[in-house]
Parts: C-alpha cells; structure tokens; sequence
C-alpha cells in the first residue's frame, strides 16, 4: 500500500485511461456521428410542436420513436425535450411515467415510417392513432448536387447585371 492520498490515485487511474488508445478514438466517433434523415425530420416536427427552443436528447440517434416532453413548472415555461425510444412499448411505458413525474406529454414522433402519433390514455392503457405521413428529404447525391450548383451558376452569370461585375476594382470601391 502506498501512502498517497485516494484523489492522487483517482488521477493517476484517470491519466491512464486517456492514455490508453481505445478511449481516445472512441469519444470522437460518437460525436462526429451524423443524424439521419428521419431524426432531422423528428426535430423538425418536435419544433413545430414545441417551439424553436427545443432540446435533442443523444438517445434520439437510432430510435425507431420519438416521445416531445415537457416539464411542468409553477413559474416560466421550460423547453421541451425530444427523446429517442427502440418501440412502442417503451413508448407507452415513457408515457405513463411522464403522467406520474409531473410532465407534459407533447407528441409522439415514429421514425420508421414519418408519422406524428397521438397517444390516448384511457385506463392505464396507452393507444396510438398515426397521423398524415411526413415527406422526409432525402439525402441527394455530390453529383446531382454538383449539377445543381452548376445550372445555378449558369443561371446567375446569365442573368447578372453588368453593374454587379467586378469591373477590375481588385475587390475595393471605386474612388
């Protein structure tokens, strides 16, 4: 036994794990992860139905349902929150203990197929009914993207005005 203090050797522990390689690459790899098209449509929904100021949750990457909570507070009106679940039957479950916790349940969001869900509870038992489908975008390919910004280009050179051409001012105002 050593006679360092505990929190000398909580760092040393810490140190080492930051040293070790697995540790280092595996904290950017979830960071740098980028979200689907149906996430990206989910909290475009979840804005629309709880306002601009909502927050993502990262259990959102991956879930196949989407539940919009919000806190219920004596003063102010706090965000709500988008959280990701892996089924309906977590998502009745998350309902019925938001009842039970003291927030509002906003809406439900299923990704699998891109429909607001309007869960009833009656009895202790939650049903869904699913709404109109929303269109989700698709991601477009580089090169129809490349082509895109092409035929704008042309477009634009086109249809300029004379005065809006550098006229060889090097980038500054005439004097």
């Amino acid at each position: 036994m050593s006679d360092e203090p505990d929190y000398i050797k909580a760092l040393k522990r810490t140190q080492e794990r930051q040293k070790a390689p697995g540790a280092a690459k595996a904290a950017p790899a979830a960071s740098s992860r980028t979200s689907t098209p149906a996430e990206r449509e989910a909290i475009r929904w979840a804005q629309e139905v709880g306002g601009k100021d909502v927050r993502t949750a990262p259990s959102l990457s991956g879930a196949k349902v989407a539940i919009l909570v919000q806190k219920i507070a004596p003063v102010g009106n706090p965000p709500a929150t988008v959280e990701g679940l892996p089924s309906r039957e977590a998502l009745e479950e998350r309902i019925r203990t938001a009842q039970g916790a003291g927030e509002n349940v906003l809406g439900c969001f299923e990704l699998t197929t891109g429909r607001p869900l309007t869960a009833e509870l009656a009895d202790g038992k939650v049903t869904f009914s699913a709404g109109k489908p929303r269109e989700i975008m698709k991601a477009q390919s580089p090169e129809r993207m490349i082509r895109m910004a092409t035929k704008q280009a042309e477009v634009l050179a086109k249809t300029r005005k004379l005065d809006d051409r550098n006229q060889g001012g090097g980038g500054r105002g005439r004097r």
